[in-house]
């Protein structure tokens, strides 16, 4: 056989190969309705700030679970959405948790915030970076600029010509609105209160801005301690002055410590804490022409419930970063993408598919077996908790306070892990605890 024919019948070969793998059916793509892990940051916190620069998160402050931070770091955002390992950027000249940051211009500005014991200390300070051409950030500085009042866990929005900081605590919650004109220079005018107040205090809440617009977004209630489903609203004007705030549709979810992020005139409200529970659930609402918001709906829930964590969105995707829950503070990080129906999750294979469901199906029948159990003794309600005095397997004769039950004297009960407070004292009940756990689940058995 000559070279020629050898050579005429390999190409033929090749060929009917490259038309197998041709005929051969794709692999059909499938919508999974959950979310990827990604690279973790370098220490556990919450409590912090992030913004885009870029192709970079800035992941700005925070408390590891005792000591407020002033450390910042920083990754890249991969093409498939994956981040790079996080570096450490310049650290803040004051150790800062609770506070927001804002993109403007050429500068990166953290406004207010909280440190000391249990973030006692309030602050009313501002500093700022110069955004590098790589989109990593200079060195930070103190602004001569100062809120008028002091805030921690106040949310901030930049607009053209207006840096805003809303609510937050001040020794007591507040429902006031302060900001600060932008110079040319990227420095801050004095600060000042807006005329116009709120319809009620938010603290811990969320704060989402929409053309000419300012969304408010649940918050902490004072007296019941328990998370507030109310949403409201107000438009600015050009010069940045602010008309009448009015309520709208509230949230299905009442939550606090929680975070919002827009798609467009698309809203979500994401985890936070209702109360007795740390959530992982996600709504979402749609932002009409006249202002009002459409009913609430469920999306996909997070990988696990979180509070305080920062949220970012680059590209369509979506990053939760960090938080805590009752198992304590979380350096992980998870992003997802969004389908046409608004839902989040990604697209994969039908094997990605099911193994997806086999491990939401495990951790579901593992969230159902409740860890502590005993007999009831006695059952004060209260508008959004229930206190039970139980006599426990593991615990002895303890008070729990969790979501709201019918049960009475007698009653065999189940209930999660919680949390404890010691001399816990109830503005609703007028009446003081030695100590109350609280607790995400409680079941009749």
């Amino acid at each position: 056989m000559s070279k020629y024919l050898k050579l005429l019948i390999a190409v033929l070969a090749l060929a009917g190969c490259a038309q197998q793998q041709v005929q051969q059916p794709a692999q059909q793509r499938v919508w999974i309705a959950d979310w990827k892990e990604t690279e973790s940051f370098s220490a556990p916190r919450a409590g912090t700030t992030a913004v885009i620069v870029k192709d970079k998160i800035h992941l700005i402050g925070g408390v590891d679970g005792k000591n407020f931070v002033n450390v910042t770091e920083y990754a890249q955002i991969n093409k498939d959405g994956t981040l790079g390992p996080w570096k450490r950027g310049n650290s803040l000249h004051e150790e800062r948790g609770f506070m927001e940051a804002a993109v403007h211009g050429d500068y990166v500005y953290v406004v207010g915030g909280g440190n000391g014991p249990n973030g006692q200390h309030l602050l009313r300070t501002v500093e700022r970076a110069r955004i590098n051409a790589d989109g990593t950030l200079g060195w930070w500085e103190r602004v001569s600029s100062q809120m008028e009042v002091a805030r921690r866990c106040s949310k901030i929005i930049a607009t053209d010509n207006r840096i805003y900081s809303f609510g937050g605590f001040g020794g007591v919650l507040l429902d006031s609105v302060e900001y600060a004109e932008f110079k040319p220079d990227g420095s801050l005018g004095p600060w000042q209160l807006d005329p116009e107040v709120m319809t009620l205090p938010r603290y811990i809440n969320s704060v989402k801005k929409k053309d000419d617009r300012f969304f408010i977004i649940g918050g902490h209630d004072r007296v019941k301690g328990v998370g507030i489903p109310d949403v409201e609203w107000t438009r600015y004007t050009s010069a940045g002055n602010t008309a009448k705030w009015q309520a709208t549709t509230p949230m299905q979810q009442g939550r606090y410590a929680h975070s919002s992020v827009a798609y467009g005139d698309v809203v979500y409200a994401i985890g936070g804490i209702s109360g007795a529970e740390y959530l992982e659930s996600i709504e979402y609402t749609k932002i009409g022409k006249d202002g009002e918001l459409a009913p609430w709906k469920f999306t996909t829930p997070l990988d696990q419930t979180r509070a305080d964590f920062s949220t970012a969105v680059y590209d369509g995707r979506l990053y939760i970063i960090g938080g805590t829950n009752r198992d304590g503070y979380l350096n992980s990080v998870i992003y997802t993408e969004r389908n046409e129906q608004g839902d989040f999750g990604y697209w994969g294979t039908e094997e990605e598919a099911r193994a997806v469901k086999a491990r939401l199906l495990a951790k579901a029948e593992k969230k159902a077996i409740l860890p502590n159990d005993g007999v009831v003794q006695e059952v004060i309600q209260a508008a959004a908790y229930t206190y039970i005095q139980v006599m426990g397997k593991q615990d002895g004769l303890v008070w729990i306070a969790g979501p709201k039950i019918e049960v009475q004297a007698g009653d065999r009960i189940g209930y999660s892990k919680g949390v404890n407070m010691s001399n816990w004292y109830s503005k609703e009940l007028q009446r003081g605890f030695d100590m109350v756990i609280f607790v995400g689940q409680v079941q009749k058995q």
